[in-house]
């Protein structure tokens, strides 16, 4: 294999340091999770586990431009895992916003932010692939979307609207925070401000 195909020792590094912090996060958060089981833990978990999974597909990417097939799949699950991480990032504000107007509930909002972070970006793949029958999924230079063809704004767009979106909810949340009629709990607005603070620190993140 030549040189040139392996990843470059700050891809390495940087990647790896990324992992290994958020693995060091999913353990913690699993030893006591009797104890801070919460629909933000859950999602806090998931978007770590997205990092994770985009950070080992970067590295194994690298190595395999020559194999067609393996680096289509690889390009497709990235592109499946990145948008997966601004989705949970969303998925954090939603909760941010639902704590903020005490409708967090029950268990089916669970479900849908289960399938807001999973489910929206493998539709987003899923369609992607079926029109361009996963040309552009791959080049001979990298395992990632040809900016050739237009399968680039498969990822682009959605990822500019979830931002959006973000910075929607993000001001609806503050604006709720700062008012003098909004939230009168005082422990509901210590919990939504705590949201909207750590949904800032996912936004980092990324």
């Amino acid at each position: 294999m030549d040189k040139t195909q392996l990843p470059s020792v700050t891809l390495i590094v940087g990647c790896g340091v990324s992992s290994l912090t958020l693995l060091l996060l999913i353990i913690i958060y699993v030893s006591v999770w009797r104890y801070i089981r919460s629909e933000r833990s859950v999602i806090l978990i998931n978007f770590c586990l997205s990092i994770i999974s985009s950070n080992a597909l970067i590295l194994i990417g690298q190595t395999q431009t020559r194999n067609k097939v393996l680096c289509t799949l690889i390009a497709a699950f990235l592109h499946f895992f990145f948008l997966s991480s601004f989705c949970w990032v969303l998925t954090e504000a939603w909760q941010s916003y639902m704590a903020v107007t005490g409708r967090l509930r029950n268990r089916i909002i669970r479900k849908r932010f289960l399938c807001l972070g999973w489910g929206l970006p493998a539709l987003v793949v899923a369609i992607s692939v079926g029109f361009t029958k996963a040309k552009g999924y791959g080049t001979p230079s990298y395992c990632w979307l040809s900016l050739e063809g237009g399968l680039l704004y498969a990822f682009v767009g959605p990822a500019a609207a979830v931002v959006l979106v973000n910075m929607v909810i993000g001001i609806l949340v503050f604006n709720k925070l700062v008012s003098k009629d909004g939230i009168t709990d005082m422990k509901l607005k210590e919990r939504a401000g705590y949201a909207l603070y750590h949904t800032s620190i996912l936004h980092s993140d990324l």
